[in-house]
């Protein structure tokens, strides 16, 4: 699953973004609330053009099931389906375009629907022992009151040493949300986890992560326990 990835000099320079934020939602002062909620990702990549390593012109179908559970909604809050193509531009590169439905409850127990038009690029590559994907994600997102604008970017490393066999993913991400019609930098999600290589084409992601959200005038940190599941395309055999 972390096959592919090419050295990348400036990779360092990524984190520089997260950190801040960081920094930013650590020093602020407010009192904040905290809840407790559990996150089933599930994503299918569907192959149309496969290779024998991530690289072009590999082309994917992607299907995403997401579905959030917490206590202040009494069950399930939040619940997403998102698809469309993933395409490999390079060997340190894809691009994805998706179309996504969100539903979410709402805090009068109403479910309200939003639709999202994504664009993500996604870098990758590797420095020494650890892998790393760089997900930036540009939104437009539409409900009946109204529409807004959103970029993400998301930061992940994973200690996958070269040539090793061992199946376990030690990992940790962070992702930073900015609201572009007005609010800023109003979420920042971290993340610790463990992998599980099953084979060629699974993986199986469990993760301890930390939500800070900007809601109501204060700073709510939330703890979710995480759990992702991919289902990745198998690689072509080499060559003969």
């Amino acid at each position: 699953m972390f096959v592919g990835f090419r050295r990348f000099s400036g990779a360092p320079r990524l984190g520089v973004l997260h950190l801040l934020a960081l920094a930013f939602v650590l020093a602020t002062e407010t009192p904040a609330r905290a809840d407790g909620e559990a996150w089933l990702w599930f994503e299918n990549r569907i192959p149309i053009v496969r290779t024998r390593t991530p690289e072009f012109p590999r082309l994917d179908w992607r299907v995403v099931a997401d579905f959030r559970l917490n206590s202040r909604s009494s069950g399930l809050a939040q619940s997403f389906l998102r698809t469309g193509p993933v395409f490999f531009a390079t060997p340190w590169m894809f691009l994805a375009l998706h179309g996504t439905i969100q539903s979410d409850k709402l805090k009068t127990g109403v479910h309200d629907q939003e639709a999202r038009v994504e664009f993500e690029p996604n870098f990758f590559g590797r420095v020494g022992d650890f892998t790393f994907n760089d997900r930036n994600r540009f939104e437009y997102r539409w409900r009946e009151s109204g529409h807004r604008y959103r970029y993400r970017n998301q930061l992940r490393i994973n200690y996958a040493p070269v040539g090793a066999n061992s199946k376990w993913v030690p990992f940790v991400w962070d992702e930073v949300l900015v609201d572009l019609s007005g609010f800023g930098v109003n979420q920042n999600r971290a993340q610790i986890g463990l992998g599980r290589v099953i084979g060629d084409g699974t993986r199986i992601d469990l993760g301890y992560m930390v939500r800070s959200r900007w809601d109501a005038g204060i700073w709510t940190h939330d703890h979710v326990l995480n759990l992702y599941v991919l289902f990745d395309v198998k690689p072509l055999p080499p060559a003969l």
